[in-house]
């Protein structure tokens, strides 16, 4: 019986700890995974491995001024001439933000990077 009186708040309780437990591991900035997924995962994979290509400055860096210098860095690669498009695109104006706070979000220095989806 004792047992019984002991698992009853457990049972009533578990979820909500669970659920505390796996809540942080989520991205925030689902509008931006989009994005990256659509624009960048094809060459940079998830977010996990492209976000951690920079720190969370450098992230900014990189995508400051239309990304110009993101846009450098891949005029030296093959293949990159669709993303050097969307980097110079109206698109990639209006998806700037939500791209730069799911890149940082994964940035290599990032507080609480994200480990699964």
């Amino acid at each position: 019986m004792r047992s019984n009186t002991l698992l009853i708040p457990f049972l009533l309780f578990a979820p909500l700890l669970w659920g505390k437990s796996h809540a942080p591991h989520v991205t925030q900035e689902k509008v931006g995974q989009q994005y990256y997924l659509k624009a960048c995962s094809h060459c940079h994979g998830s977010g996990k491995l492209g976000g951690n290509m920079a720190t969370v400055l450098e992230w900014k860096g990189l995508l400051a001024h239309h990304a110009k210098e993101l846009v450098e860095l891949h005029e030296d690669e093959n293949g990159t001439q669709e993303i050097i498009t969307y980097l110079k695109s109206d698109r990639f104006a209006k998806e700037h933000d939500h791209l730069l706070k799911f890149l940082q979000e994964f940035a290599n220095d990032s507080e609480s990077i994200p480990t699964c989806y």
